[in-house]
């Protein structure tokens, strides 16, 4: 019998979840604050996983990661504005797109290999 891999009831989960979730919401994101962001759609694994893969350019990651942002973050411009002024930490965006990527679920988790 085929048993699923870790993660794939976590991955059914968020989908269903998603098709019960609609329009933006708050999200606290660490050192950021308060983001307005949609859950994310199964249609956005796609964008998520090219914006994390090394076999692709820096510029088509980052591409990728775009995307991502703005199909799920309500005013992502105002974010890039303050990473420039300084106000808000040079990673944002990636704060950002991890908090909305694991938003709903127990990631992240720690390597199997770390003891707690």
């Amino acid at each position: 019998m085929f048993d699923p891999p870790p993660g794939y009831h976590d991955m059914l989960g968020d989908a269903e979840h998603n098709t019960r979730q609609s329009g933006y919401a708050n999200l606290d994101v660490d050192e950021v604050g308060v983001v307005r962001a949609r859950y994310p759609l199964p249609n956005a694994v796609p964008n998520l996983a090219m914006a994390n893969t090394d076999k692709i350019s820096r510029a088509s990651q980052l591409m990728h990661l775009k995307r991502f942002l703005r199909a799920h973050v309500e005013d992502l411009d105002q974010y890039l504005v303050a990473m420039m002024d300084g106000t808000l930490p040079a990673d944002t965006v990636e704060r950002i797109a991890k908090a909305v990527a694991a938003w709903g679920t127990a990631r992240p988790t720690l390597p199997s290999s770390v003891s707690v």
